[in-house]
């Protein structure tokens, strides 16, 4: 699969500079009609208004939540994500199975699954209606009603595998492409539960622990790359940027969710225990007595700004990466800066020495080529 990268001195500051465009209502029509040219005009105009209106409540609600504290900002996350998927559904699909979704949640957090133990409290997927039932249908995904851990969808959240483990004791289900082009992987971690160890088993991955490194090695088989190349997993789920996201155990067994997917549910959790639920929250989110806090913490932007990357994504077909020297370019910068770097400093003594009478020693030959 060849994903397709773009250059950035600020890859997040171009993705949200990208998106801002969508809250024009002109933007947002011309990119409707030019993908879907045979939809008739009136339609497109009011799939433009609702799509270019969720960009710009998206764009607010995501600037106060930025600003405000752990307390209450993942609350205000939720209304941007929530906002930034519609808008985002409302622009590359017709379906009314997706675009009827928005009108519920398709979730709920019930008092009755939330544990003194953050990690092991439970959010509701409900029946196959409400945004996050949308969401899985844009990656051809589906889940049946059941309850969902909260560690099995941290452990999918990028960006925080190390503290994943450290505050579980248990690798997170993400890993990250040691060389680009190959196919070794490293975890985070040099432990892994016995869930985990059922998981990469299924998925067919061959790996070792260096406990030295912490880290746990694996590699994709050619079983793997069958499961693949049949579609029996969804590449575009599996993999993400240079990350592969193994699939998770559900009820319905193996299922490769999208990282987005991950995201959105984590955010929305944490939202609904901010507003229903502000006692467990604080709990969670204590410093002086939740294990977690330092892990929940630190989800929230990671989990928002991957969500913000998928869904621009699905709409420019293209991620950003920060521009960056790899060792072969440094050595090619040094090599050609040396001479000139050499003459300046001897330039300098033979000013000082001029200036102020010094008989300092020019420590290399004069005019380096």
């Amino acid at each position: 699969m060849m994903t397709k990268y773009k250059y950035s001195k600020n890859s997040i500051e171009s993705v949200f500079n990208d998106l801002k465009l969508f809250e024009q209502n002109s933007y947002c029509y011309e990119y409707i009609r030019k993908k879907y040219d045979e939809i008739e005009e009136a339609k497109i105009k009011i799939h433009a208004e609702i799509a270019s209106a969720c960009f710009r409540q998206a764009s607010e609600y995501y600037k106060i939540a930025s600003m405000a504290s752990i307390s209450t900002s993942s609350l205000l996350y939720s209304y941007a994500l929530n906002n930034l998927l519609k808008g985002v559904c409302y622009l590359i699909s017709f379906d009314d199975e997706i675009l009827d979704g928005f009108k519920a949640h398709g979730f709920k957090v019930d008092n009755a699954f939330l544990t003194d133990d953050a990690m092991n409290s439970k959010v509701t997927v409900m029946k196959q209606k409400g945004a996050v039932h949308s969401l899985l249908k844009l990656y051809n995904n589906e889940l049946r009603k059941q309850e969902i851990p909260l560690y099995k969808v941290l452990r999918h959240i990028p960006g925080i595998e190390t503290f994943y483990y450290h505050a579980l004791g248990s690798i997170s289900l993400l890993a990250t492409r040691k060389n680009k082009g190959e196919n070794d992987y490293i975890i985070p971690g040099n432990v892994m539960d016995e869930e985990t160890k059922e998981i990469i088993k299924r998925f067919s991955l061959m790996g070792n622990i260096d406990s030295r490194n912490e880290q746990f090695w694996c590699c994709q088989t050619m079983k793997n790359q069958c499961y693949l190349k049949d579609g029996i997993y969804n590449e575009n789920n599996i993999f993400y940027k240079e990350i592969m996201n193994i699939p998770d155990l559900f009820e319905e067994g193996m299922v490769d969710l999208n990282i987005a997917v991950y995201c959105y549910i984590l955010i929305m959790t944490y939202g609904m225990m901010v507003r229903y639920n502000a006692n467990k929250w604080e709990k969670y989110i204590d410093k002086k007595s939740s294990s977690s806090s330092t892990l929940i913490e630190l989800s929230i932007p990671n989990a928002v700004i991957n969500f913000y990357y998928q869904m621009h994504y699905l709409l420019f077909d293209f991620y950003y990466i920060t521009e960056s020297y790899d060792e072969c370019d440094i050595k090619k910068i040094i090599k050609e800066s040396t001479a000139d770097i050499m003459n300046n400093i001897n330039k300098r003594i033979k000013d000082d020495n001029i200036r102020y009478g010094n008989k300092y020693f020019l420590p290399w030959r004069d005019n380096i080529r």
